[in-house]
């Protein structure tokens, strides 16, 4: 799998994991038990015994008051739902922004109950308590997701999303379900789909390939598209583009290639773009080429004196590397990295 479906994968799976690792470290609280009066007890009491998770003391009415304070105006009801219906909004990301602002100190139940007498402050009514019911909702998806073991081996990463998708269909209805997680879902589908799209377009000719990978993007994340390209960094348009041209391009001559190449790179990034991104690619290159000739020359060197002891070897072996690379920093740095490179090596067999 290369790095592009990589960072697609991730895109799938990261949120999944991110639930699990920060509900552990926000909720150390609700593991410990006391003899003493528990300062959560009021608000758990009130978090728990609500069917529907609207009722909030009016403690937290008051104060969530000062606590949530916006810089300009809260969006209103029907802008949150047109732009989480677009992807321009995400509301679990809202969330956890709405939880860095709880009061220093405040237990994991106490923070919800801010947050929803937040939202009962500033939209009232239905509005409010539609918001609310997705909230409470997503708490108690939460902890459940708590009980899925991530690490688990017995699925494939497609096959645990998709129990992922049916735990969540237990605690959301479908619009609100879509409202929450739909972007994701449909990232995640795209994913995973992903390389079976290559694999069938791969002989195809180039530009028909990149405007059918276009429409394939458009058919998957529907009414999330725009959103999701306006975000994409102009890097990552040009990578793939790359991606989608390199079996055509890998049937050019040197001189073909490298031509195509710096006619796409001119188009995203314009001259002086390309012209910064040839000069680093010029020193990778011939930063590869000093490595090569080095490895070469570690190889002889090696071959040639097999019975020097282990501190005269390292000696010439850093001599050397200084003269091939340039610098003591550059040697002392390729030398980490071979290091490096050996321990992952033998960790794996």
């Amino acid at each position: 799998m290369n790095v592009k479906n990589l960072r697609y994968l991730s895109y799938a799976i990261g949120a999944l994991l991110l639930i699990y690792i920060v509900f552990r470290i926000a909720s150390p609280a609700e593991l410990e038990t006391h003899a003493d009066e528990n300062p959560n007890d009021k608000a758990e009491s009130y978090f728990r015994t609500q069917s529907d998770g609207f009722s909030v003391d009016p403690f937290y009415l008051e104060s969530a008051k000062t606590i949530f304070s916006a810089d300009g105006q809260f969006l209103r009801f029907d802008e949150i739902i047109s732009r989480a219906k677009s992807g321009e909004l995400n509301f679990v990301s809202e969330l956890w922004n709405l939880r860095r602002q709880c009061p220093e100190g405040s237990t994991r139940e106490q923070c919800h109950e801010y947050i929803k007498a937040f939202l009962q402050n500033e939209y009232g009514g239905e509005e409010a308590k539609r918001l609310v019911s997705m909230l409470s909702n997503y708490l108690k998806y939460e902890e459940a997701m708590v009980q899925l073991d991530p690490s688990s081996k017995s699925y494939s990463n497609q096959e645990r999303y998709e129990q992922i998708k049916q735990l969540r269909r237990k605690y959301f209805a479908k619009e609100d379900a879509e409202l929450i997680f739909g972007l994701e879902e449909a990232t995640a589908d795209f994913s995973f789909n992903r390389k079976n799209f290559l694999d069938e377009t791969k002989n195809i000719k180039a530009d028909d390939r990149i405007r059918m990978y276009e429409d394939y993007r458009k058919k998957s994340f529907g009414s999330y598209y725009n959103a999701v390209t306006a975000r994409e960094p102009k890097f990552d348009k040009f990578e793939t583009e790359m991606d989608l041209r390199q079996n055509e391009l890998s049937k050019l001559s040197v001189q073909e290639r490298e031509s195509k190449e710096k006619e796409v790179r001119i188009r995203y990034f314009g001259k002086d773009g390309n012209d910064r991104m040839e000069k680093v690619l010029k020193e990778m290159k011939e930063e590869e080429e000093k490595i090569s000739k080095l490895q070469v020359e570690e190889k002889n060197f090696l071959k040639n004196y097999p019975n020097l002891s282990d501190s005269e070897r390292e000696k010439k072996l850093m001599d050397l590397r200084i003269q091939t690379l340039g610098s003591k920093e550059l040697a002392e740095e390729y030398s980490r990295r071979m290091e490096y490179e050996k321990t992952l090596k033998n960790s794996t067999n």
